[in-house]
């Protein structure tokens, strides 16, 4: 015959057992999507990609309005001077690359000598920037192309380094 097994206890789940067990899944899971958003914060970037891509735009056409026919990633020194000469103020910027009037830019270029140091190329007029300098109060885009200027201009190489803010 079949053995009969005896619980020394009789009680089921009951609607209280119930009620605290999903209370206590449902407060673990709004925790969890509550919490999980601000772990993940410190990896985000605070730059739209919107401002990435104004700075990227700007090196593009900055290199392709003064590029040297037949030579990549070779730019025209006399042009480029004259150019940043012409635009040094923001307003002439912003309306020469198509940006709001509230978007900061600033156009810098670099030179990199044998010993491995970089500093801004200079002209027999002053350095060869335009826009407003860049303080880093804000979070800015930055892009940066390597570059050779006509008339053996650079060292090594010269890098045309664009911030938008």
């Amino acid at each position: 015959m079949g053995t009969t097994i005896e619980c020394g206890d009789d009680r089921a789940q009951t609607t209280q057992d119930f009620a605290i067990g999903i209370s206590i899944f449902l407060l673990t899971v709004g925790f969890t999507f509550g919490f999980l958003p601000s772990l993940l914060t410190p990896f985000g970037s605070p730059l739209g990609d919107d401002i990435t891509a104004k700075s990227d735009r700007v090196a593009a056409t900055l290199i392709e309005e003064n590029h040297v026919d037949g030579e990549p990633r070779t730019l025209n020194y006399t042009q480029l001077e004259s150019f940043l000469a012409s635009t040094n103020n923001e307003s002439a910027l912003q309306d020469h690359f198509g940006l709001r009037s509230t978007a900061d830019v600033n156009i810098t270029i670099v030179n990199v000598y044998d010993n491995g140091t970089r500093e801004v190329l200079a002209d027999g007029s002053g350095n060869l920037t335009a826009g407003t300098d860049y303080e880093g109060q804000t979070p800015a885009a930055s892009t940066s192309r390597v570059v050779v200027l006509t008339g053996d201009r650079c060292d090594v190489q010269c890098f045309v380094v664009v911030k938008v803010w």
